[in-house]
């Protein structure tokens, strides 16, 4: 089978990793042919690339075409000059995806990206026979926690829905989050500005839909597979001491893009108040990740804080956690299904992590002891910081229970090996394709 993964831009993300160890576990089962189409070749994160895309995937882009690349962005600036038109190169990039599609005789398209009006996808869909499933990290969900349901004569032209969790599922199968405040569709719509291009145009350009409109594309729930690390780590003592952290210390450990609905800002909140609480005790807080929420903080935090520890954009991150005792997760509003908690609980670090769509099916899974905590919240589905700032401090009360949710964060992960995760989907491509015959 011919098999083709796609995304809107390889920016670091969660979902963008997850879709690259995608195709690099269908490739390396040698029984595909497997592409990955990256739509914004001018936003690659290369160390990311390189890290979790395999050498058996062909990676393309409008850089594959380089001469009539060169030759589409001239034009491209001699019609903005001319008309004010500046959108023929992402134009004709569509008919270059379409081109891509026939040419290599693609039986699958599977994007990572949701289907909304003016997505690319949208038109593959529409124009192709090639079938399209969708995985969605949540961003349909996003739109219906805002009350926009016009998505779904655009996501009903998909052939299959991957849902990362069973919230994600059931909202979707119930086209419905149970969720009704002003104070959270207005945070929410603030976000979707922000952070999530695709679902705000999607939100912008939203119509009227009949009551008994409803989605009909089959959903099917498959958890996000992590690849094991295989690299060996220094001891938590050595790098604690490379990094000027105190022998004794209990380390807090956050990785996340630098944005607000990550949570940043409460968990710098939360940990301060931790030390005031706690002048006995010696902490440190490793910050992993870029961006203008970060950037806001360590400008006002300056010098003063040396255990407060920025680490940037890290292409390796299981090497600063294993020198954590303890993963914060307090994102807002709405999460897919974060890869950072199986991460972390890969090195015993239990996570305190927000109550958030399907976190509480990693943190706290039927049947098993739980890895870490769930904080509760708010109306306007930010965490609430008492719960944050409690749950920090059982572990610093209790050893014990710190030691027990990282045994059982460990006995988690292995739910999110890649083998089921890479079957799952050789299944769903197998039926998808064999519908359309």
């Amino acid at each position: 089978m011919r098999i083709l993964y796609t995304t809107l831009n390889l920016q670091k993300a969660g979902s963008h990793i997850v879709a690259l160890t995608l195709a690099s576990g269908i490739a390396n089962t040698k029984r595909h042919e497997v592409f990955y189409f990256n739509h914004g070749e001018q936003m690659v994160d290369a160390g990311m690339v390189a890290a979790y895309l395999s050498p058996q995937v062909r990676l393309l882009d409008m850089n594959s075409f380089p001469r009539l690349n060169k030759v589409l962005w001239k034009m491209n600036g001699l019609l903005k000059r001319l008309t004010g038109y500046a959108g023929f190169h992402e134009t004709c990039k569509t008919l270059v995806f379409f081109y891509v599609l026939i040419r290599h005789r693609i039986d699958v398209v599977h994007g990572h990206e949701i289907l909304v009006k003016h997505s690319r996808l949208t038109k593959v869909a529409r124009f192709l026979s090639v079938p399209v499933v969708i995985t969605d990290h949540n961003g349909y969900t996003m739109l219906l926690k805002v009350g926009d349901i016009s998505f779904y004569p655009y996501a009903n032209k998909a052939k299959a829905i991957v849902a990362v969790s069973e919230y994600t599922a059931r909202v979707l199968q119930e086209g419905s989050t149970h969720e009704d405040s002003a104070l959270l569709r207005a945070y929410g719509e603030k976000v979707l500005a922000s952070d999530h291009k695709a679902e705000y145009e999607s939100l912008k350009a939203r119509r009227e839909v009949t009551a008994t409109e409803r989605l009909t594309t089959p959903v099917t729930t498959i958890y996000n597979g992590v690849v094991r690390y295989q690299k060996p780590l220094p001891e938590a003592a050595q790098l604690k001491q490379q990094l000027g952290i105190p022998a004794g210390a209990l380390v807090f450990g956050m990785i996340a893009r630098g944005t607000e609905q990550k949570g940043w800002r409460f968990a710098l909140a939360a940990y301060q108040e931790l030390k005031r609480r706690h002048p006995e005790r010696q902490f440190a807080w490793l910050c992993m990740g870029e961006g203008p929420c970060i950037d806001e903080i360590r400008a006002e935090l300056g010098d003063q804080y040396p255990d407060i520890i920025f680490v940037g954009n890290v292409d390796d991150p299981h090497y600063y956690m294993s020198a954590c005792a303890v993963g914060l997760v307090p994102s807002s509003f709405s999460e897919g299904l974060p890869l950072s908690i199986v991460e972390f609980f890969e090195h015993r670090v239990p996570v305190i992590a927000s109550d958030l769509c399907g976190i509480p099916e990693v943190i706290a899974p039927a049947g098993a002891e739980p890895g870490g905590f769930l904080i509760e919240m708010e109306e306007d589905s930010t965490p609430r910081l008492s719960s944050l700032l409690a749950h920090m401090e059982q572990y610093v009360q209790d050893a014990a229970l710190l030691r027990r949710h990282g045994e059982a964060a460990f006995a988690i992960r292995r739910r999110f090996d890649m083998d089921q995760f890479v079957a799952s989907h050789e299944q769903l491509y197998t039926k998808v394709v064999a519908s359309g015959q």
